[in-house]
């Protein structure tokens, strides 16, 4: 009989496997090179920014201020995805029920996974902010390299809090409910941060002034409350004490966790989602094109966290809507409203063609049938197409009301960037988790980029020739 693999092997097998499943590994024929490329850039701008902030130092109470702020917003950023990650892992990879049914205590599972969802957050903002951080360590500003060691702590404790969070969702609505609360939670953190942004559009300033006053720190230096912030100026203390808390709120999520845990991932594997009646009774057309595109709609409709992936994508909305109810009149007026519209459409197909990519499970049945090989992918272009513009449809009204002179461009290019991004997605669609739960992610990040690049060629083109003077926010105003 062998023992139990120890704490360090399956803590190894588990970064193994959240590496093997990044987007990065999925598709580094394609992404690697340029991201290398992006982080050399980024490196070097963040040395000519480290050189104006040493020159340039900022008080005391202003560093506490903007270290508060990035400790409070990572924090619900790094919560909304822990939220996922943790169902993932427990659930989704579909080897939970598995590892528990070995020698391994359930606690040694649940340590490793939850580590693994820390680093696994804590990665892209540490490679975000430790650019900053070297460039500042290049100037002589070793503290700054404090961020590597805080965000990690900050990380753990979040990865603590989800799981206990995801654990006790699992064991009272089930996992595909509990997968929708992290997606609704992901989509409000969302939502927040960019309502946040455009305060100052739709407050008066002195609410703006109390707000931020409340950010500050006092006297004191802000006491407890402050004490991430402080931490994250690299000041030593608070730096040890914040790190301590940390590990101390993972170890105490670890302990009582443990049980509830193989719990919950025994009841998540057995889980199935419960059938529809009105689903078993389906009709579909009498035609080929239309039966499939009844399927494609219905394959649209059963992807988890539809809702609130296309709300996400829908944000552009926001800036439309107060526009066209004449609350926001900056930057062009209703000029901006149709380039905002294309971008979004184009968006919003690239997302339905891949969903449709990624969901499809019968395409040897699909291609057996005794319908035209070219069929399917016209009635996969037709109903991602149909899903982006039922979206698009009442803003589109609003602007054909309000400027019926910008009715045509705004046609045209939402025309061409739907077949653009149609097109590319039949063939890169972009990475998104497939219908089913434990089922492995498909499409590309090159897809992404290039989805991303070809919506904002189209908007360009629309707002060239729908603004009367498309430059004339660069000219100097004196």
């Amino acid at each position: 009989m062998h023992s139990a693999p120890g704490f360090l092997w399956l803590l190894r097998h588990e970064l193994h496997v959240l590496w093997r499943g990044s987007i990065l590994v999925r598709t580094h024929r394609h992404v690697l090179f340029p991201l290398i490329t992006v982080g050399v850039i980024f490196q070097g701008i963040a040395l000519l920014l480290a050189g104006q902030i040493v020159r340039h130092p900022l008080p005391t109470d202003e560093m506490l201020l903007a270290a508060n702020i990035n400790i409070v917003l990572l924090f619900a950023l790094m919560f909304s995805r822990a939220m996922m990650a943790s169902i993932d892992v427990i659930y989704g990879r579909g080897d939970a029920d598995f590892l528990l049914a070995s020698p391994i205590p359930p606690g040694r599972v649940l340590a490793v996974r939850m580590l693994g969802v820390g680093v696994s957050i804590a990665a892209p903002w540490a490679l975000l902010g430790g650019v900053l951080a070297n460039a500042l360590a290049v100037h002589g500003q070793f503290w700054a390299l404090a961020v590597y060691p805080m965000l990690l702590a900050e990380a753990l404790m979040v990865a603590a809090l989800a799981f206990a969070v995801v654990t006790a969702l699992l064991g009272r609505i089930g996992p595909a409910a509990a997968r929708r609360a992290g997606h609704t939670l992901a989509l409000g953190v969302g939502i927040g941060i960019f309502i946040l942004g455009q305060m100052s559009h739709f407050l008066p300033p002195e609410t703006l002034v109390r707000f931020w006053q409340a950010m500050l720190p006092g006297p004191d230096g802000g006491g407890p409350a402050f004490l991430f912030a402080r931490g994250l100026l690299g000041q030593g203390g608070d730096l040890a004490a914040s790190i301590a808390f940390s590990l101390a709120v993972f170890a105490l999520a670890w302990r009582v966790l443990a049980k509830p845990f193989a719990e919950g991932a025994i009841t998540a594997a057995a889980y199935r989602p419960p059938g529809r009646t009105g689903a078993q009774g389906g009709k579909f057309g009498n035609t080929a094109f239309a039966a499939l595109f009844a399927k494609d709609l219905r394959l649209l409709a059963r992807f988890p966290g539809l809702i609130t992936q296309v709300v996400y994508r829908s944000l552009t909305l926001v800036p439309v809507v107060f526009i066209l109810a004449g609350k926001f009149t900056s930057y062009g007026g209703m000029a901006v409203v149709p380039p905002l519209l294309v971008f979004l459409a184009g968006q919003l197909g690239l997302f339905f063609i891949s969903v449709l990519r990624g969901t499809e499970d019968a395409l040897e049945l699909t291609a057996s049938a005794p319908v035209p090989a070219y069929l399917p992918l016209r009635a996969g272009i037709a109903t991602a197409g149909y899903a982006a513009l039922l979206i698009l449809a009442v803003p589109v009204l609003a602007t054909m009301a309000r400027a019926p002179a910008m009715l045509g461009p705004l046609l045209a290019g939402l025309s061409g960037v739907l077949l653009c991004n149609l097109m590319l997605g039949l063939r890169l669609p972009i990475p998104l988790v497939r219908a089913e739960f434990g089922k492995a992610q498909t499409g590309t990040a090159l897809g992404l980029i290039l989805g991303v690049s070809v919506s904002s060629l189209w908007s360009l083109l629309v707002w060239l020739i729908v603004a009367p003077n498309p430059f004339a926010w660069l000219a100097p105003h004196g």
